[in-house]
C-alpha cells in the first residue's frame, strides 16, 4: 500500500513538473516570440522574433519624402538618406511583445495591430545637407546693402531691396529642421519657423529707406489731370518717368531732393496733347440723318499749352499738399466741352446736302428746321468744317459787294459766314441752294431763329458738311 502510494505521489509529482515545465517553457518561448494569429502592419509575425518582425518591417520601410518650402513658396527636395535616416521598430516590438505574453492562453482570433517605428538619422549629415542646399547658399551671399532699385515686371516702378531684414540664419534652420523632422512633419514652412535674424542698419541704409520713403510719397501723391470728361490720374508709373535717372534707372537726387527731367515731362505732355488736341484734324461724325461723315475742324477746336504744362508740372509736383492736386491744363485754344470728344452734346448741325439744321442741347434735339445755303451755281458755298458761334448780336446790317441787309438775329460761325434770319424768303429747304441760295450764310426762317438765338450760347461747335 505505501509502495502504491508513493508510486501514485511520484507519478502526480512527475506530471505536475512536466507540466509546471511546459507551461514555463511557453511562457519563456512567448515572451521571445509573438503568439499565434499575430499580424503587425501587415506582417504575419506567429513565431517570430522582435528582431525578424523589426528587419521585414525595416524592408517594407519607405523614406519619407521630405521637402522645404522657403519664404517665397518655392519647393526644395532633401534626400533623407544622405543623412543615414532609417526606421527601426524594436522598441514598439518589444512594448507589444510585453503587453502579450500571456495572449496565448486565449488568444484564438487574428489580432492585427499597427506599430509606428522610430526614427534615426546623423544629425551633424543632416546639419550639413540643409547648410548646403542651393537656395541655403544663395541666401547667405545676398547682399547686405539697403538701396532702391528698378521694380520688374508687375511690380511698383521703383522697390527697395532691403539685405538688412529677415536675413536667413543658417543655424536656425537646421534647428528648425531637425525639430520637424523629430515631430514627423516632412513638409518644412520655413517662413512659419524662427530662422531668420535682423542686422543693424548703417548710416548709408538709413539714408536710403527715408529717400525711398520720399519716393513713395511723390509717386502716390495721386495728382489728376481734369481734361472735362476724363479725369487722368497721374500714376506711380507716369510720375516715374519724369524723374532723372542714372545709370541703373533709378532716381537722382540733388541735395537730398528728387530731381525732374524736363524731357521727361515734356514728352508725357506732348503725348497727353496728341491724345486731346483737334485743331487742325478732322473726325468722323455721326450725323442726325444716320451717316458717318468726315469733317475737317477749322476755327473750332482743342489746343493744349504744351509749354505752360511742362512748366507747371515742374514748377508744382513736389509742393506738399493736404488734398491730391487736380489741375485743369491750359490751352492755347479750348474747346466749348472739354474732353476727347471736343464737340460733346451740345451743338448745332447743318446738314448742307439735306439743307436741313439741328440744334442739340445735352443731347436732346431742341431746334429742327430747313434752312438755304450758299448759292451753288455762283460757288457761293457755305464751308464745310467745324467751327464755332464766336458772337451773337441783335439787329445788325449784313453788307457785301453788292448787297446790305438787315437782320435781327446774327451768329457769325467762320468769317462772314453765320446764321441769320431771312424775311425775304418765303421758302427753306430743298433745292433753293443751287440756283438761290444766300452768298454764304444759312438762311433761318425768323420765327426759328429768334428762338435759336435765344437758346444757343457763344462757343457753341457747329458742325457744317453735305
Amino acid at each position: 500500500m505505501k509502495k502504491m502510494f508513493r508510486i501514485c505521489l511520484l507519478t502526480i509529482l512527475c506530471v505536475t513538473f512536466v507540466t509546471l515545465g511546459g507551461f514555463l517553457l511557453l511562457i519563456w518561448y512567448y515572451g521571445r516570440t509573438f503568439v499565434v494569429n499575430t499580424w503587425i502592419n501587415g506582417i504575419y509575425c506567429t513565431g517570430m522574433t522582435v528582431e525578424e518582425v523589426n528587419s521585414e518591417l525595416v524592408k517594407n520601410a519607405e523614406i519619407p519624402e521630405f521637402m522645404i518650402v522657403d519664404e517665397l513658396g518655392r519647393s526644395w527636395p532633401l534626400d533623407l538618406a544622405r543623412a543615414d535616416y532609417c526606421v527601426d521598430y524594436t522598441d514598439s516590438l518589444y512594448a507589444y511583445l510585453r503587453s502579450r505574453q500571456t495572449a496565448w492562453l486565449s488568444q484564438s482570433e487574428t489580432v492585427e495591430q499597427h506599430l509606428f517605428p522610430q526614427t534615426r538619422w546623423n544629425h551633424e549629415k543632416l546639419r550639413e545637407l540643409v547648410a548646403g542646399m542651393d537656395w541655403v547658399q544663395a541666401a547667405q551671399e545676398r547682399s547686405t546693402e539697403v538701396e532702391i532699385r528698378v521694380g520688374e515686371d508687375g511690380e511698383e516702378p521703383y522697390v527697395l531691396y532691403d539685405g538688412k531684414s529677415r536675413r536667413l540664419d543658417t543655424e536656425k534652420l537646421c534647428d528648425y529642421v531637425q525639430q520637424c523632422l523629430e515631430s514627423e512633419n516632412y513638409q518644412v514652412q520655413v517662413g512659419q519657423g524662427d530662422c531668420y535674424v535682423e542686422l543693424e542698419d548703417t548710416a548709408a541704409d538709413v539714408l536710403q529707406r527715408q529717400r525711398f520713403a520720399e519716393l513713395q510719397s511723390f509717386l502716390h501723391s495721386s495728382p489728376v489731370y481734369d481734361m472735362g470728361a476724363e479725369q487722368i490720374e497721374l500714376t506711380p508709373e507716369i510720375l516715374a518717368s519724369f524723374l532723372q535717372k542714372d545709370s541703373t534707372g533709378c532716381p537722382v537726387w540733388e541735395r537730398e531732393e528728387l530731381i525732374l527731367s524736363a524731357d521727361g515731362v515734356r514728352e508725357w505732355v506732348e503725348q497727353l496733347a496728341g491724345q486731346y488736341d483737334t485743331v487742325d484734324t478732322t473726325r468722323d461724325f455721326q450725323t442726325t440723318e444716320g451717316r458717318v461723315v468726315q469733317v475737317a475742324y477749322k476755327t473750332y477746336g482743342t489746343q493744349l499749352d504744351v509749354e505752360a504744362e511742362v512748366e507747371f508740372l515742374t514748377e508744382e509736383l513736389f509742393y506738399q499738399r493736404q488734398e491730391p492736386l487736380v489741375h485743369k491744363p491750359a490751352y492755347l485754344q479750348e474747346g466749348f466741352c472739354r474732353g476727347l470728344d471736343d464737340i460733346g452734346d451740345t451743338y448745332i448741325e447743318v446738314d448742307m446736302g439735306q439743307q436741313r439744321m439741328y440744334y442739340y442741347q445735352n443731347g436732346e434735339c431742341l431746334v429742327s428746321v430747313d434752312v438755304v445755303t450758299g448759292n451753288a451755281r455762283r460757288r457761293w458755298n457755305t464751308p464745310e468744317g467745324i467751327n464755332f458761334v464766336y458772337a451773337k448780336q441783335r439787329n445788325r446790317i449784313l453788307r457785301g459787294a453788292d448787297y446790305a441787309t438787315p437782320v435781327k438775329y446774327w451768329m457769325p460761325v467762320v468769317g462772314n459766314v453765320g446764321i441769320h434770319d431771312a424775311d425775304w424768303r418765303r421758302d427753306f429747304g430743298g433745292e433753293i441752294y443751287l440756283t438761290n441760295g444766300s452768298h454764304g450764310c444759312i438762311n433761318t426762317p425768323p420765327d426759328v431763329m429768334s428762338e435759336l438765338y435765344e437758346l444757343v450760347e457763344k462757343g457753341t461747335p457747329v458742325v457744317m458738311f453735305y
